[in-house]
């Protein structure tokens, strides 16, 4: 943009700077010629006022005022034009001094020089500005476009991106990992944009975010053609010709990279989906499960499964995962995509990106052989996971308390009526109810039980003894106190279930 100093440069004008020398660094974006005494509400702004000062003030404060008034309006800087036929023939030392107070740039225009002479050079020199960023555009388009059919990939177009624009480029994907980076310190980056990035997440393709401080633009763009694949942070001087134009070429060459290397995948996908195939159908040797892990430059590693819900976009789905995690094996069976990744991999927190409202089950960590027990495990999860409207782990079904709380209320009550019922009808049923479940609770230790209860260990064993004789039950008996231990049990959840507020 020209500046005040960079017009005064203008031989051909000779202009000269009289007063308001410390705003000599405003841009000016346009020039216009007034003689009225406000002009103010006739202009837009960015403006250098030309005028020859028919109806200047008389006085400093006069000056002043007009000025103020002109600086309010978001003018510039104003020339005064000189002349001997002109009402002046040198700047007024009260329009100097008013400039001076109110500090607004105040240019002189020599006699011979016409008004229009100066509206054409500054509208030239922003011609000429705009014709200049247009090239720097285009070649900056032609080096993305180069590096997009160059085998460099992503870091490819990202380099030529900052190459030509200064500006350092992250692409992370949706688990917030780096892809590529030209800044050695782009976890900076991705860490300071985190609040934006959290906040157009739910955005999809649509999401994008500025922030423009300390003189810099930093900014998140969400990367893919019909899906989201990854994001993209860039980070550079705020000032930039044409930066959104460059930065949707970048935005739409990354993602078309991104699209071609999905493309590629598919037939990865496909041959990972038969490996996955060949464990889900029972275990193997484990030396067998590494033998296929590495046909596929896999590491021999335990593995972990999930089995995810997708009746409307399975194969997308596993396209995602397949992208995102590297290491993993996918396949799609009907409307349920199952994918099983190393143990390390941290399963849950992915598919709460990935897959966040899908009802999903994941398994136990096992060895590679047997990860058709985790898959078992991860598909018996997915009714639970419907139900409970969560993903939900192996190990949180694997309870007694989730297989009673299936049963219902009224068979659970009928199954405690019928097994703890001559308890109850006993007058010591309180002492007989705790002298059994702290016998049950410390597997049968007397001295534990009756410890835990307080009582003398013939107390202990004579409440016992009750037990077993009123409900027919002996604790000798793996069966029976396995049932006596259900009935405590679903006892606790049919008193849950009738008092909701506990």
């Amino acid at each position: 943009m020209l500046t005040v100093a960079e017009l005064l440069t203008d031989q051909a004008l000779g202009l000269e700077l009289v007063a308001g020398t410390p705003a000599a660094d405003r841009e000016i974006e346009a020039a216009a010629v007034s003689e009225l005494s406000h002009p103010g509400p006739w202009l837009q702004g960015g403006e250098l006022l030309l005028t020859i000062g028919l109806l200047l003030p008389d006085t400093v404060e006069g000056c002043r005022s007009y000025l103020a008034e002109l600086h309010e309006a978001g003018v510039r800087a104003v020339g005064l034009g000189l002349g001997a036929e002109l009402p002046h023939q040198c700047a007024p030392q009260r329009l100097v001094a008013a400039a001076d107070a109110v500090g607004m740039p105040l240019l002189t225009v020599p006699d011979g020089v016409p008004f229009i002479a100066v509206t054409k050079a500054v509208f030239a020199y922003r011609a000429r500005a705009e014709r200049r960023a247009l090239e720097r555009t285009l070649e900056t388009q032609r080096a993305l476009t180069a590096a997009a059919v160059s085998p460099g990939g992503l870091m490819g177009i990202l380099n030529a991106h900052r190459d030509a624009t200064g500006r350092d480029g992250v692409i992370v994907d949706q688990l917030g990992r780096v892809l590529a980076q030209t800044d050695p310190a782009g976890a900076s980056l991705v860490e300071r944009m985190a609040g934006p990035l959290t906040s157009i997440r739910d955005h999809g393709l649509s999401g994008a975010a500025v922030d423009i401080s300390e003189g810099r633009r930093r900014e998140v763009h969400a990367l893919g053609a019909q899906r989201l694949r990854a994001w993209l942070l860039i980070d550079g001087p705020a000032e930039m010709p044409a930066a959104e134009q460059i930065t949707g070429d970048l935005v739409s060459l990354l993602s078309l990279e991104l699209e071609r290397r999905h493309g590629l995948d598919s037939a990865q996908r496909r041959e990972r989906a038969q490996v996955l195939d060949r464990l889900a159908r029972g275990t193997v040797d484990d030396a067998v499960a590494a033998r296929w892990l590495a046909s596929l430059g896999l590491k021999d590693t335990d593995q972990r499964a999930a089995a995810i819900s997708a009746p409307d976009d399975a194969e997308d789905l596993a396209a995602d995962l397949l992208s995102t995690l590297r290491d993993a094996l996918v396949r799609v069976v009907g409307s349920v995509v199952e994918v099983a990744v190393p143990l390390a991999t941290d399963l849950p927190g992915a598919l709460a990106t990935l897959a966040p409202d899908r009802s999903a089950g994941i398994g136990i960590g096992v060895r590679p052989g047997a990860v058709a027990v985790s898959l078992r495990q991860a598909r018996s999860a997915l009714p639970a996971s419907r139900v409970q409207g969560r993903h939900l782990r192996a190990e949180e079904i694997a309870s007694s308390r989730m297989l009673l709380n299936a049963v219902g209320t009224e068979p659970l009550a009928a199954f405690t009526d019928a097994v703890l019922g001559p308890l109850d009808a006993n007058d010591r049923a309180t002492d007989l109810l705790r002298g059994l479940t702290a016998f049950l609770e410390h597997n049968g230790h007397w001295a534990a039980a009756a410890s835990a209860l307080r009582v003398h260990r013939h107390t202990m064993r004579n409440r016992i003894e009750t037990v077993e004789r009123l409900t027919g039950r002996r604790m000798d008996s793996a069966q029976d106190r396995h049932e006596l231990w259900l009935a405590l049990r679903a006892r606790d959840i049919t008193a849950l279930s009738a008092d909701p507020a506990k």
